[in-house]
């Protein structure tokens, strides 16, 4: 008699992998900690600050926060873990590398090759409880280093299954960075592409859509503010063109000025106020679709059984 090997799919959070059927509300895109230059003196360091974002967001019904922030610009692990465990909200954590241009100046990860990035991606997933790879690019070209750290998500990828995220500088290289990845042979539907709403073109949104990839939307934040109606608008255009079972939704909190005003920005917000605007333009249903059902697949991977945690250099320990 031939067995048939069920393969079972979960969501990698900073406390285990859960069933996806758990995940409950998402918020797809969020930062609990952030610390850059480029936002200097707005970093999102304190952690009673971060717990408390989580705590609204749980009374607000919410159940997962997906973590955008990579490898060393502070992420927090630690401190991820004891929200998650204080607050019984789930929190998916990233590995990966931003942009250059984003990191402190002599900053050890821009310098790793490929070789050394895919090795700390698959070090941070295996042993650190990473459940994403996210990678930064620029607005309308791969620099090299970009291309290294999108062919190190893809190794990575393919070792351990983990879906690979992808920060779009107002969203136009989504045609270069889906080509890199399948170049590399990373299914469209591993890959989540962040920043497209930030697009003015919408017939390049729908493009992007149209390769199979999840789209995540933003929210409106300080640093990203936008109308509630092209927000709308925006989700309009994918779901009529036939994206519906391919949007998320995030907050995309990266500066400390969105947790002055919690009704308005945050994770909590993205529930209380972003979601009720969103349910009287879509309807209901479709906002529930882009905020339960669709993350539960999207964050959903089914790990590898030949990771290979002995290969892993000791002396690429997961940071920040």
């Amino acid at each position: 008699m031939t067995r048939v090997r069920l393969e079972t799919r979960v969501i990698r959070t900073v406390l285990g992998d859960i069933d996806p059927a758990t995940a409950g509300v998402v918020d797809s895109h969020d930062h609990l900690f952030l610390r850059t230059p480029v936002l200097a003196g707005e970093d999102l360091v304190e952690e009673p600050d971060a717990t408390t974002a989580v705590e609204q967001f749980a009374a607000a019904d919410g159940g997962t926060v997906v973590q955008w922030t990579p490898r060393g610009l502070g992420r927090g692990l630690p401190a991820l873990r004891r929200i998650s465990a204080s607050t019984g909200v789930h929190v998916v954590a990233a590995t990966g590398r931003h942009l250059g241009r984003v990191y402190p100046t002599g900053a050890a990860e821009p310098a790793r090759s490929a070789d050394e990035l895919a090795a700390a991606f698959i070090d941070d997933v295996v042993r650190h409880r990473c459940g994403l790879i996210k990678i930064g690019v620029g607005p309308d070209r791969l620099a090299e280093d970009e291309r290294d750290a999108l062919r190190a998500a893809a190794v990575a990828h393919h070792a351990t299954g983990v879906p690979i995220a992808v920060h779009l500088e107002q969203g136009p290289a989504a045609e270069l960075v889906l080509a890199a990845l399948d170049a590399d042979e990373v299914d469209p539907r591993s890959i989540v592409l962040g920043h497209l709403g930030r697009n003015p073109h919408v017939e390049q949104i729908l493009q992007a859509a149209r390769s199979g990839a999840w789209v995540c939307i933003d929210a409106p934040s300080p640093g990203h503010p936008m109308d509630p109606a092209r927000l709308a608008r925006v989700l309009e255009n994918l779901i009529d063109d036939g994206h519906l079972p391919a949007l998320l939704l995030g907050a995309d909190t990266t500066t400390s000025a969105s947790r002055v005003r919690p009704e308005e920005y945050g994770p909590a917000a993205l529930l209380t106020t972003v979601a009720p605007q969103l349910a009287q333009a879509l309807g209901a249903e479709a906002v529930s679709t882009i905020t339960r059902d669709n993350p539960a697949r999207a964050w959903a991977f089914v790990p590898s059984d030949s990771t290979p945690e002995q290969k892993i250099s000791p002396r690429l320990s997961a940071t920040g």
